[in-house]
């Protein structure tokens, strides 16, 4: 039951430049990491958020 109110919170997109110099993105949830995501699926994620609030 614990675990179910963790996950009722609010997701983020942390991203960070590694030594190397390239981008990371991670789904983060609270400061738990949940994937490491690409440029493309945040680009998507945003998509599907918009098309939700003008269509939901």
């Amino acid at each position: 039951m614990d675990q179910a109110k963790t996950l009722s919170g609010r997701a983020h997109i942390r991203v960070s430049l590694n030594e190397d110099k390239t981008i990371q993105r991670e789904l983060m949830h609270g400061e738990y990491k949940i994937a490491d995501v690409s440029k493309a699926d945040v680009i998507e994620m945003i998509m599907n958020f918009t098309s939700s609030l003008r269509y939901g």
